[in-house]
């Protein structure tokens, strides 16, 4: 017992010596770029003991303020304006988030996928300072001046969420500018020309509410169908009350005749419900 015991003890022994001796061999996961080669057998230049590497390490060789200017020997790089600035927006000691080793010599086999959440925080919502080609330029997007975090995900482009409450006063008004698609065809949807927001409610699509009161109060007996009233179904400006023995042609005319009136035709005009007075209407309406 005694005797594994010491040939244990003596296995881990060289083997850590050996580790020490030649980690490029015993601990290397891969081999460097080649920008690392001279580093090939200095682990501890980028590694911590038990914990890895860590971006203190890289800033020590790599200056943040000269990536994509100089080298770390000093010489001047050709000019790189975008990946300059890119570099100077990053937060401070974020190198592994976007770059790795031990993936071979090609420097192009370095770079992970890059994560947002690296960016300074003010820089996270100026999406368009890297995106300016992928900016669409549709009527909605024309219309949606702010970041686009207001809507989209870094960690996932679609589904976007949109908030109406952010689009400008005039652009809230022009719903089918961006809704064309979604526009009914009904004979309802086709004659009604005022805004969607008249009876949809941007937070929520339906229940819609169709505010009649507005031409004509649906009290009493006149709580009935569209169609009623509304005799042409290809177009609701068009309405009639000669439908209903009460108000029959013959009998309006004589009545308002009688009064002095002779431009009776356009009820709602002055009759804004079924009551005898008729809550005239507004000489503007």
């Amino acid at each position: 017992m005694r005797v594994l015991l010491f040939v244990f003890i003596a296995s881990a022994i060289i083997l850590a010596a050996l580790g020490a001796a030649f980690p490029e061999l015993l601990l290397n996961p891969g081999p460097l770029m080649k920008g690392h080669q001279s580093l090939k057998k200095e682990c501890l230049r980028c590694h911590k003991p038990f914990a890895g590497a860590t971006s203190i390490q890289c800033v020590s060789c790599h200056k943040q303020s000269d990536i994509s200017i100089r080298t770390v020997a000093g010489r001047v790089l050709p000019k790189d304006a975008g990946k300059a600035q890119f570099h100077t927006e990053v937060a401070l000691n974020s190198c592994i988030d976007c770059h790795t080793e031990h993936r071979g010599t090609s420097a192009a086999k370095a770079p992970k996928p890059f994560i947002h959440s690296s960016l300074l925080l003010v820089k996270q919502k100026e999406c368009i300072t890297c995106h300016k080609n992928n900016k669409p330029k549709d009527d909605l997007h024309r219309y949606a001046k702010d970041s686009c975090s207001e809507c989209h995900r870094t960690t996932q482009w679609k589904p976007a969420t949109f908030d109406h409450k952010k689009l400008t006063a005039t652009s809230a008004q022009q719903c089918i500018t961006c809704h064309k698609v979604n526009q009914p065809n009904d004979n309802l949807h086709r004659s009604a020309r005022a805004n969607c927001t008249t009876c949809h409610n941007i937070t929520a699509w339906k229940p819609s509410t169709y505010d009649h009161d507005r031409f004509f109060k649906l009290d009493g007996d006149h709580r009935a169908g569209c169609v009623t009233c509304h005799t042409k179904p290809d177009n609701y400006k068009s309405y009639t009350c000669y439908t209903c023995h009460e108000h029959s042609q013959s009998r309006i005319a004589y009545k308002h005749l009688k009064e002095g009136i002779s431009n009776y035709q356009n009820c709602m005009k002055c009759h804004r419900s079924g009551s005898k007075e008729g809550e005239e209407g507004r000489d503007d309406d």
